[in-house]
């Protein structure tokens, strides 16, 4: 839209009629707004002297101040054949279900006045307009889904086509050269797939069978631990009467370092931790009842844990002190 010209006020002389013999005016002064009448001429510096037609989709702001409003919106179309018995609606036993003629007496006899003859004309109107819109829509439905399968269709041999077209001459040539054995893609068998698969028999038999073991050893030590479970009401009571007496750590005596024991850490001592252990074995803890131990006790400890493995079980004849430490910080817990 080319913009506006300058608004030309109409001047008018501030001196009265009676110096009509001064010609000479001494001032005007502005105090009109009419707008003259615009030109058709578009000044050069005007945007639209070069006349650019817009796109037919123009998103831009002067081509959405040009499109002329819109009032209200369109209902969403109704599904009139959405159900499996669409298809019947157009026949004459729908209508004759949906529309029926009057049946009654009364509506058989001729009619009485012109208003009711004038009634009977409207409706057998709205039951034929009904049948009528019916088929007319069921036409319109058929045309509809006959021309969106034939564009699926033509769509799809498209598609077929031109994935199954050959490369074009111009891209063979202008194409990178590839290497074929890059673009094979055959899966090579392993040849030695089936001495791997043999040994993964073995590691698997081996690990199964050192699971059914330590599952064994495990069933043989809860059977032989089985005999001090607590399991009826009158052990539990001599067991908590033992363990919570009041001379209970009395009787255990004097301690290793020659003190009288008064809980569990003056009779196991503290929790052996990595260095201990370590300074166990290279003899050089700080204890010297560790020390002093003497070789024929570690020699038993060795021959218990080699009874266990060779026997299949646990025993429990001769308990190592590390096994009692164990025991007795497992009832403090």
């Amino acid at each position: 839209m080319p913009p506006l010209p300058a608004l030309r006020l109409r001047a008018t002389s501030i001196l009265p009629s009676s110096t009509t013999s001064i010609s000479t005016p001494i001032s005007r002064a502005l105090f009109s707004s009419t707008a003259t009448r615009p030109s058709g001429r578009v000044p050069p510096e005007s945007p639209l002297f070069i006349n650019v037609p817009n796109p037919p989709q123009d998103q831009s702001i002067e081509a959405l101040r040009e499109l002329p409003p819109i009032k209200g919106h369109l209902p969403v179309p109704r599904q009139v054949f959405k159900k499996k018995d669409g298809h019947l609606k157009p026949q004459d036993e729908w209508f004759a279900k949906s529309a029926p003629p009057p049946t009654s007496e009364k509506q058989q006899r001729e009619p009485r006045s012109e208003i009711q003859a004038w009634k009977r004309r409207v409706a057998s109107s709205r039951r034929e307009n009904m049948r009528q819109g019916v088929r007319a829509l069921y036409a319109r439905k058929q045309n509809f889904d006959t021309r969106r399968h034939e564009q699926q269709v033509s769509k799809l041999s498209a598609n077929l086509a031109a994935a199954k077209a050959p490369e074009r001459e111009d891209e063979r040539l202008t194409r990178a050269t590839v290497n074929a054995g890059t673009l094979s893609t055959t899966v090579i068998l392993d040849p030695e797939r089936f001495e791997r698969a043999l040994a993964s028999r073995e590691t698997t038999q081996n690990l199964a069978k050192q699971k059914s073991e330590r599952r064994r050893d495990a069933i043989q030590e809860l059977y032989m631990k089985a005999r001090s479970f607590i399991v009826t009401e009158q052990d539990l009571e001599e067991k908590v009467n033992e363990l919570f007496a009041p001379d209970y750590w009395s009787k255990k005596g004097i301690s290793t370092s020659g003190f009288e024991i008064h809980n569990i850490w003056d009779v196991a001592g503290k929790q052996p931790t990595v260095d201990s252990m370590l300074a166990d074995v290279s003899r050089t803890s700080n204890s010297v009842i560790k020390d002093m131990e003497r070789d024929s006790t570690k020699t038993v400890k060795r021959q218990k844990e080699i009874a266990e493995e060779l026997t299949g079980a646990k025993l429990d004849d001769v308990e190592s002190k590390e096994k009692e430490r164990e025991r007795q910080w497992g009832t403090v817990r």
